[in-house]
């Protein structure tokens, strides 16, 4: 567990080295990485969570938006991935390293930890606001919740495009930046509809908690109106 753990880690400090662990790989890597993206994303989304969290509801509502977030960040990211797998590695084919999909799923399994390491790291402040915030700043929440996801995704895309070229350097081949871009608005599409399919993250005060809210409107729509609150 260790070893898995310095190999990713020196990854993505060193995205150089990224190239031979994706060609290569190790035993069970696909299963820890896996593993290990759910947990990190998991941390966020409790901390998004909590602001829904009320004892005047009983001990079961208490924790339960707390819970369901930590389940649905994990399963976005990760169920938005298997969506995008098969036409990313069609990309990969075309554009990229071409990649066997086994390592094409290394690849982008160790992509997307450098976006579940960057959010993670945001989680303390995320929980911060949750619970110092009232009940009122529902809307400040969300756009915070929206900028903190975004900047994250612009730090790990630094990292990620490291990673990507080092693979390519590694395989002998060159990946056209192309190929990166193109993979980064398409696994940016699924995700956000996704993050509209799984709401709410926080939970309004302004009704009963609910799992799920009935599909209606768009993401884009729903942060222009919230902009529109806030300023």
């Amino acid at each position: 567990m260790m070893r898995r753990l310095q190999l990713w880690w020196g990854a993505l400090v060193r995205p150089d080295r990224g190239g031979a662990l994706v060609l290569d790989g190790q035993p069970g890597l696909e299963l820890f990485l896996l593993a290990l993206v759910a947990l990190l994303y998991g941390v966020y989304g409790a901390a998004m969570g909590l602001f829904r969290c009320g004892w005047d509801e009983g001990w079961l509502m208490a924790w339960l938006p707390t819970a369901i977030s930590a389940l649905k960040l994990p399963f976005l990211y990760l169920f938005s991935l298997a969506v995008c797998f098969y036409p990313l590695y069609v990309l990969n084919l075309m554009f990229g390293p071409r990649l066997r999909p086994a390592q094409c799923l290394r690849l982008l399994l160790l992509a997307i930890s450098a976006n579940a390491a960057a959010i993670a790291s945001y989680a303390p402040f995320s929980a911060f606001f949750a619970l110092t915030t009232s009940r009122q700043g529902y809307s400040f929440l969300v756009l915070m919740h929206v900028a903190v996801l975004g900047l994250a995704a612009l730090a790990s895309l630094v990292v990620i495009g490291l990673i990507f070229r080092a693979t390519g350097e590694a395989a002998g081949r060159r990946a056209r930046p192309s190929f990166m871009v193109v993979w980064a608005l398409l696994y940016a599409f699924v995700g956000t509809q996704m993050s509209w399919v799984l709401r709410p993250w926080i939970g309004s005060w302004t009704g009963p908690y609910a799992m799920l809210r009935p599909r209606g409107g768009s993401f884009i729509e729903a942060v222009w109106h919230l902009l529109g609150r806030v300023f």
